[in-house]
Parts: structure tokens; C-alpha cells; sequence
């Protein structure tokens, strides 16, 4: 059982590193000024990775 409950921590882990990554590359992107898209597309990043980072900070392993 505990390896089973380490394995899940890890996981939970990686979902939190990558919405973290996401939300910070949004923001990255939305400061740009290459072109018009790009910031749209950027904030729209920001907008599921922080959605992300909060599901999973308040969620339980990753579970509702």
C-alpha cells in the first residue's frame, strides 16, 4: 500500500510541475508582441495552467 500511495504523491507532483510550467510560458507569451495571436494564445496557457494549479493544491492526490 505505501508504494501504491508514493507512486500516486508522484504523479500529483508531475500534474502540479506542469500546470505550474504552463501557467508561467502563458504568461511568458502574453507579454510578447510578435503578433496578435500570440498573447491570446498565451493568456489562454496562463488560464488552464492556473486552473491546473489550483485543482490540484486543493484537491486530494489529484481527486475530487
Amino acid at each position: 500500500m505505501v508504494g501504491f500511495y508514493k507512486q500516486r504523491k508522484e504523479i500529483s507532483m508531475k500534474n502540479l510541475q506542469a500546470g505550474g510550467f504552463l501557467f508561467i510560458g502563458g504568461a511568458i507569451l502574453m507579454t510578447s508582441e510578435f503578433a496578435n495571436l500570440v498573447p491570446i494564445i498565451g493568456a489562454v496557457c496562463a488560464l488552464i495552467g492556473g486552473g491546473m494549479l489550483v485543482y490540484y493544491l486543493f484537491s486530494q492526490d489529484g481527486r475530487y
